[in-house]
């Protein structure tokens, strides 16, 4: 159903995804506390361990991201998303099993934490193609907004609700939590009735020839291309900080499993602040340049935590601190990339573009993890959680001497036809 002369809220079919969206997002917040806690204070993994959990955590976009967009865009989209909740739902359930018998290994958890980024894969790639067709192009940016509103209060009730339940539970009974949200989002899904016009088997392009067009699409694009080649260096720089910043605060900086939680709780409210100013500040500076700026601010957001080496204070405040910066900064630039892709992009291209570009851009954070779990072996946790700061800082650079510094807004010949 198309959302156009009307407030995205008002239509039933988004309004279904978006409590699909919240519940995945709170299993998501869950699931990413709990296999860190469970990995480094239950099964004391070691930071290439950790490095390698992370780095199967992110490696769907990099094994199967390309092929995902084409199969998404020659599938109708809610039989995807319903299936890989589904998924989620059943390895998420096999950590308290195993756990209550005794043979929970960090084997399980990088089996748990690889089938959960495939299933992540196919259900970002499906929900980015299927918000347009549910609300229209031209309200993906108010989609947008309020699903990653949803995503950044969730990113407070979700790590929230895991600090008290891990001051009465262990690290592995929360994926119970996981496993209850994937299913009502599946549920949720089943009730959404938008038209999902699917192609005939033999209006299908060759796979191969379809697969490379959306990567030359990527590429030709000026806009797309930018994004890409930034992106990609940042989440190398994110892949580092996600392996090493677990280590940091629950090994160096000794804070207990349930500060770490609310820690983390507390700093999601810059994201909530994010998805409240995103489209304002959009509006103010240009689509363009919110990222231009948003870009150069991340590398002094991931300096913020190494600050608890040098300067005295509890390290739960550092964790807070910086998940403030982050949350205000990633959910601030998201807002209006994530519009910006859906106004030079056909519908019937979606997926397999937003999969090439994410392909590039998230195939780097497993990479960045596991450079972070190799150098986390032999070098001060202090010192590899550097290199964060410095791969975003270069795809600030990459930014600021692309064509796109020079624009406030998209122009109108970089747009769909």
């Amino acid at each position: 159903m198309d959302g156009s002369g009307k407030g995205v809220h008002r239509v039933r079919d988004f309004r279904r995804l978006w409590i699909s969206n919240m519940a995945q997002e709170v299993g998501r917040q869950v699931t990413v506390l709990a296999l860190a806690v469970t990995a480094v204070v239950v099964l004391e993994a070691s930071a290439w361990q950790v490095g390698v959990i992370t780095a199967l955590g992110n490696s769907a976009y990099l094994l199967i991201g390309l092929p995902a967009g084409v199969w998404v865009d020659r599938w109708r989209k809610r039989p995807v998303l319903v299936a890989a909740d589904l998924a989620r739902a059943l390895a998420a359930a096999s950590v308290p099993v195993a756990y209550f018998g005794g043979w929970l290994t960090i084997g399980q958890l990088m089996l748990v934490a690889a089938v959960m980024s495939f299933s992540a894969v196919f259900a970002d790639t499906a929900q980015t193609a299927f918000v347009p067709r549910i609300v229209g192009p031209e309200n993906v940016s108010e989609a947008t907004a309020r699903l990653q509103a949803t995503d950044t209060t969730m990113q407070v009730v979700g790590p929230g609700m895991a600090a008290l339940l891990l001051t009465r539970l262990t690290a592995p009974y929360l994926y119970v939590l996981t496993a209850a949200a994937a299913l009502l989002s599946a549920l949720s899904l089943r009730t959404i009735t938008a038209p999902e016009p699917a192609l005939a088997k033999h209006e299908h392009p060759p796979f191969w020839s379809d697969l490379g067009h959306g990567i030359t699409f990527v590429i030709h694009h000026p806009a797309l291309r930018v994004l890409m080649g930034t992106n990609a260096f940042i989440n190398t720089g994110a892949g580092v900080f996600a392996t090493m910043a677990t280590l940091v605060a629950l090994e160096d900086f000794a804070v207990p499993p349930e500060q770490y939680a609310l820690a983390g709780s507390i700093g999601a409210l810059g994201g909530i602040l994010g998805a409240l100013v995103g489209l304002r500040v959009k509006r103010a500076l240009g689509e363009i340049r919110t990222i231009l700026v948003c870009y150069c601010l991340l590398p002094l957001a991931a300096l913020i935590l190494p600050l608890g080496f040098i300067l005295p204070g509890p390290g739960a405040l550092y964790v807070a601190l910086c998940d403030f910066a982050f949350g205000l900064i990633i959910v601030t630039s998201s807002i209006s990339s994530a519009g910006l892709r859906a106004q030079v992009t056909p519908l019937d291209k979606m997926g397999r573009v937003s999969s090439a570009s994410r392909f590039v851009t998230l195939g780097t954070l497993p990479l960045g993890a596991l450079l972070a779990g190799i150098l986390g072996e032999g070098l001060p946790h202090s010192i590899v959680i550097l290199g964060a700061p410095l791969f975003m800082a270069i795809a600030a650079g990459i930014f600021l001497t692309s064509p796109l510094r020079t624009h406030r807004h998209l122009p109108q010949e970089w747009k769909a036809r």
